[in-house]
């Protein structure tokens, strides 16, 4: 008798199954080779500097030392803390920012203590996002101040890589501050 014939074995190997893919998965899940479906302005992983690297320089404006910079950031972090700074470059040109950074976070499966900062360079606006479980801790005020405080100069200036790498590293000293 054919053993795969019985309900119980067949029941078990599909468990068996999901449970491999599923802790496949999430091993997998934050590196930078694991690259997401395209999501809102199509991310793509930049450079593979770092595991963590979590750069998507859509709009073509960070140097390669940045990204490998920020990637370095978010090893440290990742490892420290569990937690990560996204950061997307773009040329979106919406009035709607904060639910294009929203939609982005989800795409790229960040978690609830990471953050997002989207650069949209078309539009000349920016935007940073806590995630849900940092919200207690880190409030909206909190986001728009931090930007103002560690952005506004560089961005203003069109230095993209001095704007992202202040801010990516106060959140840093924020995550060691906080957690």
């Amino acid at each position: 008798m054919n053993v795969l014939k019985k309900p119980a074995v067949a029941w078990s190997i599909v468990v068996v199954a999901i449970i491999i893919a599923v802790a496949i998965g999430l091993f997998r899940g934050r590196t930078a080779s694991d690259t997401p479906a395209p999501g809102p302005g199509g991310p793509a992983a930049s450079g593979g500097y770092s595991d963590y690297t979590l750069v998507y320089d859509d709009a073509g404006v960070l140097s390669a030392s940045t990204e490998r910079e920020l990637g370095r950031i978010n090893d440290d972090l990742i490892r420290s803390y569990n937690c990560a700074v996204a950061v997307v470059t773009c040329n979106y040109g919406g009035n709607d920012l904060y639910d294009y950074a929203m939609d982005y976070a989800e795409a790229i499966d960040l978690g609830g203590t990471d953050f997002i900062v989207v650069l949209d360079i078309s539009g000349d606006n920016y935007w940073l996002v806590q995630g849900s479980g940092l919200m207690d801790r880190f409030t909206n005020q909190n986001c728009s101040d931090y930007t103002y405080d560690y952005m506004e100069r560089d961005f203003a200036r069109g230095d993209y890589d001095g704007a992202v790498l202040a801010l990516t590293k106060a959140l840093a000293g924020w995550y060691a501050d906080n957690f």
